[in-house]
């Protein structure tokens, strides 16, 4: 399962308000995989931020993710990526450096590195959910489109990642109470039984209220405790 989009866009639906402002914010996330997930968010400086997860199950699996990124008015700008996983004997590392005055993403997996040329707007792996919600509150309700596509960095390519919206809001029971959202659906490759859909609430400033899923099997990802941070 690709948490770290799912975890994004969880933590950043509690601390983006109404004034586009991000707050730092501390938040742990119960896994149906098994052990909790902590999550920070940090402020570097007046633009740039710093998203941390960690899973630290032991010697079962062990798991830390980076994501330095700028926000420049509405638009996301990557920074950098870094990521680390063990899970028994297997080992994964992933990182980018995103060059936005070559437009070049330098990469390494593993032992191999490469760069790859981007054009125009990319995102990393940890941010598309976040300007998915930045641009529903830019279009506001009544203007949404029934699809959105954005250019997204992933192990050494760059690819379309596509975005198809309902055209009605459903409702959508949650602990806090029943909101009504529109369903967004990531489309994946033809034949590819991957799904992954969120829920976005315009009476909570389009928060993420609830996500699904699917890869191996079908997975929840609910928010246990979190905390805004000075």
């Amino acid at each position: 399962m690709r948490i770290n989009i799912l975890i994004f866009s969880l933590l950043t639906s509690f601390n983006l308000l109404a004034s586009n402002e991000i707050k730092p914010s501390r938040a742990t996330l119960e896994l149906d995989l098994g052990p909790e997930m902590e999550v920070e968010m940090l402020k570097l400086d007046d633009e740039t931020w710093k998203l941390i997860s960690k899973v630290d199950y032991g010697a079962i699996f062990q798991r830390n993710e980076e994501e330095i990124f700028k926000l420049q008015g509405n638009q996301i700008e990557p920074i950098s990526y870094n990521f680390r996983q063990r899970s028994f004997f297997k080992r994964e590392k992933n990182n980018a450096d995103f060059n936005w005055e070559d437009g070049e993403v330098n990469y390494s997996l593993g032992k191999k590195k490469g760069k790859i040329a981007f054009t125009g707007n990319v995102l990393g792996p940890s941010s598309a959910s976040l300007q998915l919600r930045l641009d529903f509150r830019e279009f506001g309700e009544g203007n949404i489109p029934t699809e959105i596509s954005y250019q997204v960095y992933w192990k050494g390519t760059i690819k379309k990642r596509t975005y198809t919206i309902g055209e009605t809001k459903e409702k959508i029971e949650t602990i806090s109470g029943v909101y009504e959202a529109y369903r967004v659906t990531r489309e994946f490759e033809k034949g590819s039984e991957r799904l992954q859909i969120f829920w976005l609430a315009p009476q909570l400033d389009y928060s993420v209220i609830k996500i699904i899923d699917k890869n191996d099997r079908e997975s929840e990802i609910k928010l246990k405790t979190f905390e805004e941070m000075s």
